[in-house]
């Protein structure tokens, strides 16, 4: 049986990618910043239905903690066989108003971590073990705007990983970078302004996020593809707004 770690589970996107997994079969080992009820809820009804479920709790903006939960990442289950690198740090500030803790914590979430998890997973694993990866990305790292400026920097991190991962073309180890755009309300949106903004992009909707799930499904499937990235957007990327859509 495989196993799917998923990083950052509490967040929105991460439920369905849990039910993924689970209805694929896999093991999973979810990570949590901090408990939460609703991830509880989560994981008794996978439970239910049949799924290995086990959860870590770190919080990956201290250092320490990360390198606790790299430390404690294959004792579950051994090495895991897919690693979603999901966990985000999403607050507001922009250049020349900036906030140095806010990119701190950026840098550490979607850079520090998921590199010292990919580091720790592929020491882990057997010489002849597959490892793919799926880094959650934003679509905005295609068309930057000045909108959450260290949440960037940080992502951006992850984007240049990603693509050094591809590049090494090792044969034991793919590295997919998935940039999604509008796909749930954040920061200042309300429902009535999300669907508003989401009529604003080529397609004129949002991404269903199974539809992300679908994607890593087919890239599962075919093990010959090698790494790549993906935007998933509807396009989103080529309007080249000068402000985040939230805030136009």
């Amino acid at each position: 049986m495989k196993t799917a770690l998923i990083t950052g589970a509490s967040a929105r996107l991460a439920e369905p990618m849990a039910r993924f997994f689970a209805t694929r079969g896999y093991r999973l080992l979810l990570h949590l910043r901090r408990p939460r009820k609703t991830t509880e809820a989560l994981v008794s009804e996978l439970r239910a239905q049949g799924a290995i479920v086990e959860c870590l709790v770190a919080d990956f903006a201290e250092r320490a903690m990360i390198d606790e939960f790299c430390a404690q990442m294959a004792k579950p289950f051994g090495a895991p066989d897919v690693i979603v690198n999901n966990a985000s740090a999403f607050q507001h500030d922009l250049p020349g108003a900036a906030n140095a803790r806010f990119l701190e914590e950026s840098l550490l979430v979607h850079t520090v971590a998921p590199f010292l998890i990919l580091e720790t997973a592929v020491r882990a694993k057997g010489a002849d073990a597959g490892l793919t990866v799926f880094n959650i990305l934003d679509q905005k790292l295609l068309s930057p705007n000045p909108d959450y400026y260290s949440y960037t920097l940080g992502k951006a991190g992850l984007l240049s990983l990603t693509e050094l991962w591809i590049r090494a073309a090792r044969e034991d180890v793919r590295v997919f970078g998935l940039l999604p755009g509008l796909m749930f309300p954040s920061g200042p949106q309300s429902e009535e302004r999300f669907a508003e903004d989401c009529r604003k992009i080529p397609t004129r909707q949002s991404l269903p996020p199974q539809d992300l799930c679908a994607l890593m499904g087919f890239l599962l499937d075919n093990p010959g593809i090698p790494g790549a990235l993906f935007p998933l957007d509807g396009g989103e990327h080529l309007l080249a707004r000068r402000r985040d859509v939230a805030f136009e």
